[in-house]
């Protein structure tokens, strides 16, 4: 578990060093899959229609809609539980308004790993990030690239929506004030395209239940994909993994100047090129 959390660390640590404001670098990501600290634009396009029970299964174009849209909000989370009980959740979310040409993105480690987390605020080619606490806090400012909308979506490349061309129509829900049809498709035999990482090296799991959920609105739009991971260790204690990437507030986002802007001007360490 304690690995899942250093590699994220790590990425953490190279985005902060980093000079246009990406996230961490998802094109090691498996193609039809990866593990939970890789992820964004929410899978290959569309897993088209087939027979059985997916009553039409598929999904657009997410970017292309988004772009149309204005303005979105993308969350990515992994919830982490090892075999003491202890959870460990990461968060990244991105709120993007196109029209405005602004950005704002945060990223928390909470629970049992709490550690490393940051804001960062991006307009006119400029990326203002927060690194700490109100304690104790490190300002840098970057130039940001115009790539903004990759980095929201590309935490969620890592679904594959191929993987549902057998998924079963659950029925009909809303969503973020959305109606949206639910699809689910379990098998444990993919969870190593998934999961691999999320428990750890150390754990010797049997996989119970591997689950993929995906909710997708009348224009093809995947509101929300996951997958739930369960299993047990060889005493019998269950651990889990759950992998969440969501669209939200479409075309009604707005980003506003964060509190602490006029700090970060002021105390900033400035990289020049």
């Amino acid at each position: 578990m304690r690995v899942q959390i250093l590699t994220v660390l790590v990425a953490l640590l190279l985005v902060i060093a980093g000079c246009t404001g990406a996230p961490t670098d998802t094109s090691t990501a498996a193609p039809s899959g990866g593990s939970g600290d890789s992820g964004g634009t929410g899978g290959s396009g569309g897993a088209g229609d087939s027979d059985g029970d997916t009553d039409g299964f598929d999904v657009s174009d997410s970017e292309a809609q988004l772009r149309a849209a204005g303005s979105f909000t993308s969350t990515w989370s992994l919830t982490m539980v090892d075999s003491t009980g202890e959870e460990s959740v990461l968060t990244n979310t991105y709120y993007v308004d196109l029209e405005a040409n602004r950005t704002s993105e945060t990223f928390t480690i909470s629970g049992a790993d709490e550690g490393v987390s940051y804001e960062r605020f991006i307009a006119d080619g400029t990326s203002y990030t927060r690194l700490g606490d109100d304690t104790e806090a490190f300002y840098q400012v970057l130039p940001a690239d115009d790539n903004q909308v990759e980095y929201a979506l590309a935490r969620g490349a890592s679904f594959s929506y191929d993987d549902l061309e057998d998924a079963t129509f659950v029925g009909t829900e809303t969503f973020d004030g959305v109606a949206v049809d639910r699809y689910e498709y379990t098998d444990p035999t993919l969870w190593r395209q998934y999961g691999v990482t999320a428990l750890g090296p150390d754990e010797n799991v049997t996989i119970t239940d591997f689950t993929l959920v995906v909710l997708v609105d009348e224009d093809g739009l995947a509101r929300s994909s996951s997958w739930d991971l369960r299993g047990e260790t060889e005493d019998g204690e269950p651990v889990s993994a759950e992998w969440r990437f969501e669209l939200t507030d479409v075309g009604t986002t707005s980003v506003t100047d964060p509190a602490w802007l006029d700090e970060a001007r002021t105390g900033q360490t400035t990289v020049t090129y």
